[in-house]
């Protein structure tokens, strides 16, 4: 509560100070001193002065012209439309059909039984 009551008495003096400032700078007036008269006419006594001197001006530098660019018209051509491109399709596999031999035995086909050589020979003696 300190801190708050502190600032608000800084602020509060600081406000005082820059308005009695302020209002002592409009009060002071500053006076000029008049300017010195100036002569309605200025009379020249060219008596004593010598001859003028003759101011030469430099002749201005000419530069010589561009040539003008010349552009060939342009070629006025149809419009390219650009078509996109076709998309390639994978091949097409035709898989023939699996052909299942009837057996007559009971449960499910389980597919070609693998035989090995060492067993067939058994069988053939």
């Amino acid at each position: 509560m300190k801190i708050k009551a502190q600032l608000s008495l800084a602020a509060v003096i600081m406000a005082g100070l820059l308005a009695s400032g302020c209002s002592q700078m409009s009060a002071q007036q500053v006076v000029e001193p008049p300017p010195p008269p100036t002569p309605d006419k200025v009379i020249l006594d060219c008596s004593k002065c010598g001859p003028a001197p003759v101011v030469v001006k430099p002749r201005p530098v000419v530069k010589p012209r561009p040539r003008p660019v010349v552009r060939p018209r342009p070629i006025v051509r149809p419009p390219v439309v650009v078509q996109p491109r076709p998309i390639p399709r994978p091949p097409v596999v035709i898989v023939p059909p699996i052909k299942v031999p009837p057996v007559k035995a009971k449960g499910t086909y389980r597919g070609k039984i693998q035989i090995d050589q060492g067993v067939m020979q058994q069988y053939q003696q």
